[in-house]
């Protein structure tokens, strides 16, 4: 149990689920929502009826064939605006679901404000990790927009490597979509080249919060890559097989093949951080 549990810390720490602090409320006046009754439709039948959250969280335990398993739900962010044109805000509550698997389950509940208690109108469909989960959601123009991963051709349920941004209008108690989604890599990919003569090179590179890149050479067997980056969020690993020796800001690795060098840059910060990588061959 312990160890599902690390995991579903990890996957909220990694996937931009939890969008962090609760955006700063405006004139939404249908109360907290982190202390709130909700029915998630991850529920199973042994646990298919409201949950209440405090401070944002419920859980449970329940007793399996020979192990203890746990019902974890959580809302990780709640962001508010008009999506009715009305001039008042509605709130759209996201959360995430564990229910004692791997499968770590989000959605988002939207609310408005009736009486000075919130009511909800519509819900947001999200899906398993890569396969639908929720990133981050924001209300521009009075539209929803959300981001939710997906596996693209080669991920699985624990690697998303596209970001669909999709924008939906809210029509009485019917959400919409406003347009057709787009998609993006989670990792964009660069080939580097080495100035002639030269044995190493200085990429220069914004990354997105949350997301990544991923830098391509081609090196030989034998040969020592070292690579740093100049701010301590952007974390680098290789891809390819190699002997590896983590130092700081990046790693050193004695190459195992010849051929393209796939190096992976994850930005662990929300915001967007403008990195120098600096790749030495010899």
């Amino acid at each position: 149990m312990r160890d599902k549990l690390l995991f579903f810390t990890f996957f909220i720490l990694i996937s931009g689920i939890c969008g962090g602090s609760t955006a700063a409320q405006s004139n939404w006046a249908g109360g907290d929502l982190r202390n709130f009754t909700y029915s998630p439709s991850c529920a199973s039948e042994d646990s298919a009826k409201p949950v209440t959250v405090k401070d944002g969280e419920y859980s449970y335990e329940k007793q399996e064939d020979g192990y203890t398993d746990r019902f974890y739900f959580s809302v990780t962010n709640v962001i508010y605006g008009d999506l009715t044109g009305d001039g008042k805000d509605e709130a759209v509550a996201l959360t995430v679901c564990n229910t004692g698997g791997t499968g770590n389950f989000s959605e988002g509940f939207i609310f408005g404000a009736q009486n000075g208690k919130a009511v909800l109108l519509a819900t947001l469909p999200g899906g398993d990790r890569a396969y639908g989960g929720i990133r981050k959601a924001w209300i521009d123009h009075g539209r929803l927009v959300v981001e939710t991963n997906d596996p693209g051709e080669l991920g699985g349920a624990c690697c998303p490597t596209e970001i669909v941004t999709s924008t939906y209008k809210l029509a009485g108690k019917k959400l919409l979509e406003a347009g057709k989604p787009t998609k993006r890599s989670i990792y964009p990919s660069q080939r580097v080249n080495f100035a002639k003569g030269k044995s190493e090179a200085a990429v220069k590179l914004t990354i997105r919060g949350d997301e990544g890149a991923e830098l391509v050479l081609r090196a030989n067997k034998g040969q020592t890559m070292t690579v740093t980056t100049s701010d301590e969020a952007i974390g680098a690993v290789l891809s390819n097989d190699a002997k590896i020796t983590q130092i700081d800001n990046g790693f050193r690795a004695v190459l195992s093949e010849t051929g393209d060098q796939r190096i992976r840059l994850d930005n662990g910060a929300a915001e967007s951080v403008t990195v120098t990588v600096t790749i030495r061959i010899r």
